[in-house]
């Protein structure tokens, strides 16, 4: 089973995997042997490369607190949609499109602006509610595909923002 988390910023895939025998964590690529057991709602023992943890995680909403030797860690679960939308940031290319079908409201960054993370670059109208839209990354607006009064399809590519 997968599973996709932000720390700090960053996301990480976290694959658990298991056979009749073994359970192995894999991350970025290396895998680590571990046998863990619940002991409680919240509280865990794990052994993992020869050494013995004891967590306690708490779920709630996408937030996850695991708490360890001390320190309380938190993360936070990223669901495939987002996770899609950051690996294609990454990419130095973001195609901002629409959520759901709409109608556009203002273009609020037009052909060869600078853009800054999170600025908003486009407005659009659906069920009577104004969302803007936000850049995932800095750089400049390369492509418009839609004015003013459009009406878009759920998915359609309203503009196009390049790190490069």
């Amino acid at each position: 089973m997968t599973y996709t988390f932000k720390i700090q910023g960053q996301i990480y895939k976290v694959n658990l995997e298991e056979d009749e025998k073994n359970t192995h964590v894999e991350i970025d690529g290396k895998k680590i042997p571990v046998e863990f057991q619940r002991i409680d709602n919240n509280l865990y023992s794990v052994i993992s490369e020869g050494k013995s943890l004891s967590l306690g995680i708490l779920k709630n909403g996408k937030k996850i607190h695991i708490f360890h030797d001390g320190d309380l860690y938190e993360f936070e679960a990223v669901s495939e949609r987002e996770r899609t939308r950051v690996s294609a940031s990454e990419s130095g290319v973001q195609e901002i499109k629409s959520p759901m079908p709409s109608r556009v409201v203002k273009v609020l960054k037009n052909l060869g602006e600078e853009v800054k993370v999170g600025d908003g670059v486009i407005v659009v109208e659906a069920m009577k509610m104004e969302s803007e839209l936000k850049s995932t990354i800095g750089g400049k607006v390369i492509d418009v595909k839609v004015e003013e009064g459009d009406a878009v399809e759920s998915g359609t590519v309203l503009l196009i923002v390049s790190s490069e």
